[in-house]
């Protein structure tokens, strides 16, 4: 462990320096992100404190709806960190400038498996396990545990990382052997075919369908077999929600087997891990120094396909756009991010397809609006989502060249809204796709299309304006691999910002699209006092967009100058 801990303590002494060093501008971002996540962490945290407090009020039944929604968090969480440790994994293991010094060394490579491996689950996984902790303390107190609760949580937690962990590096070497990880276009196509089909799987193992179909089963006792049976007895995720079931809820009887399942297995992967890394990572490494040619944007069709549509803007918008999609085609680690966000849209939409909506006991045609409500905030966050992947990067990923943009006679202010439309073209056609194909799908009326469409679009202009207005105040140009920008403490703020946003516009438009809806369903005309409400949350929710477009690319553009100047 001695070399382990060698290889570990310059991260360490990192963010020693780093937190040592702050001054009192950054102690004032500390504070600002503690409170926004705070406040964050609150809003999770009544959601689901809300829902479980009703599910108890169900004799009988409540503990298994919550045993379920419990099975559905790990389960996220279970594909969440697999393809995030997949990703880390990569770099961290191949792309890291440190490893041509420690492949030199007489280091053992046991060593540097133990190293590298805590160091991609930490990367990986600090994240998601940030944001499960208000979900986790939500079934503490509305089960009223106490402390030895947060003791089996955190040691379930450990082993259940750890897997993931595990799996995701081991697919990561395995596609690197198999393709250089320099080549990644070729290793993220297969990671592609592995991310539809493992998405695909997961989302069909839960079948959320049928907890709003109790028909499709002959009896009232097939309804409460299949909900109390485990939806993948083999997966990790199952285990870990066996193991917290079991010790909340009266008359579990399998924590023991499972904890120890978990443990077991945890131990036993990174053991059998250790021994095939040492015989197969040379040559895996030496794989991945390879590297390959641009053909798509050698491409004739391709060139004249970016000079017809850029050939009508100014000369230097037209070359810092053609520089940046040229640069997005060449480096595989970014396009390639564009079959997982493929995966997440086929879900997304899936999902809405196999809803039992005539089987309920509301009338369809309300509930189909309700739904699509709704699927603002969904469709939102997922734009939220994207952007951290693509926008907020639009800055730093200049690197170290940005000194050539300012030493340029492009204007830095023009530099940064010639990002701003580029992405949020990208974003508009995503988030209008992602509604009117919704919507479709659902089949709402023209009402509800119209208000969703144009409030998606106003949503795009405060999220691409928060992702580059964020990503402009807290740059990082240094980055060893594109893929850490979002993970800092700018990606941090602007999710939970986003977030935020997101939730305000929906919850002030949730009082009059349900007026208005009431009132169709019912034949009734609006009052004066509907209308009243009606625009002034309108007026709300533009005054609030039009800030939140504004306010983060002024900002952006001040302190990106300032940098400028520095």
């Amino acid at each position: 462990m001695y070399h382990v801990l060698c290889l570990v303590y310059p991260k360490i002494a990192g963010l020693r320096n780093r937190v040592r060093l702050r001054n009192r501008s950054a102690l004032t971002k500390l504070a600002i992100a503690v409170v926004l996540g705070l406040l964050f962490w609150s809003g999770i945290f009544a959601v689901f404190y809300r829902v479980l407090v009703y599910l108890k009020g169900i004799e009988g039944f409540g503990d298994i709806l919550a045993a379920k929604l419990l099975s559905m968090v790990f389960l996220t969480f279970f594909s969440i960190l697999i393809f995030s440790n997949i990703i880390t994994a990569l770099s961290s293991f191949f792309m890291s400038e440190e490893l041509q010094l420690i492949i030199s060394s007489p280091l053992q490579l046991q060593d540097l498996y133990l190293a590298k491996f805590f160091e991609t689950i930490i990367n990986s996984s600090w994240m998601v396990v940030l944001f499960s902790l208000p979900v986790f303390l939500s079934y503490g107190i509305a089960y009223k545990q106490a402390l030895p609760y947060y003791g089996v949580l955190i040691t379930t937690m450990v082993p259940f990382i750890i897997i993931c962990g595990a799996i995701g590096i081991c697919i990561a070497i395995g596609l690197t052997l198999a393709f250089p990880a320099r080549r990644v276009r070729d290793v993220m196509v297969l990671l592609f075919l592995f991310v539809g089909i493992g998405l695909y799987c997961l989302f069909r193992f839960l079948q959320p369908e049928k907890l709003v179909d109790p028909e499709s089963f002959r009896t009232v006792i097939d309804y409460f077999s299949a909900l109390q049976a485990p939806t993948s007895p083999f997966l990790p995720s199952q285990w870990a929600t066996d193991t917290i079931a079991s010790f909340l809820m009266p008359g579990g009887n399998d924590f023991l087997f499972n904890f120890l399942l978990l443990w077991s297995t945890a131990l036993a992967v990174m053991i059998i891990e250790t021994a095939v890394f040492k015989k197969i990572y040379f040559a895996a490494w030496s794989k991945s120094q390879e590297s390959t040619s641009a053909r798509l944007t050698k491409n004739r069709l391709f060139t004249f396909i970016v000079k017809r549509l850029l050939s009508r803007l100014a000369p230097a918008t037209r070359a810092l756009i053609t520089k940046d999609i040229y640069c997005f085609f060449r480096d595989s680690g970014q396009w390639s991010q564009l079959f997982i966000l493929s995966a997440i849209i086929v879900i997304y939409l899936y999902n809405f397809s196999v809803l039992p909506m005539e089987k309920s006991p509301f009338p369809t045609i309300y509930l189909q609006n309700i739904i699509a409500f709704l699927n603002l905030g969904l469709a939102g966050f997922t734009l939220a989502a994207v952007a951290v992947r693509f926008a907020f990067p639009a800055i730093s990923i200049e690197g170290e060249s940005f000194w050539i943009i300012k030493s340029s006679p492009m204007q830095l202010r023009s530099f940064i809204w010639c990002k701003f439309w580029m992405n949020f073209t990208f974003l508009l056609m995503l988030a209008e796709s992602l509604i009117l194909c919704s919507n479709y799908l659902l089949r709402v009326d023209g009402f509800m299309l119209i208000v969703s469409s144009i409030t998606i679009a106003l949503m795009t202009f405060g999220i691409t304006s928060l992702s580059i207005g964020c990503g402009a105040v807290y740059p990082r140009f240094d980055v060893e691999n594109k893929a850490q920008i979002p993970t800092g403490f700018g990606g941090l703020m602007y999710m939970i910002l986003a977030v935020l946003f997101i939730g305000v516009i929906v919850v002030l438009e949730a009082g009059p699209v349900y007026t208005v809806l009431m009132s169709r369903f019912r034949g009734a005309s609006l009052t004066a006092v509907q209308w009243i409400q009606i625009i002034a949350s309108g007026a709300a929710v533009v005054v609030i967009n039009a800030l939140v477009f504004y306010l983060p690319m002024r900002t952006g553009i001040r302190r990106l100058s300032a940098f400028e100047n520095f």
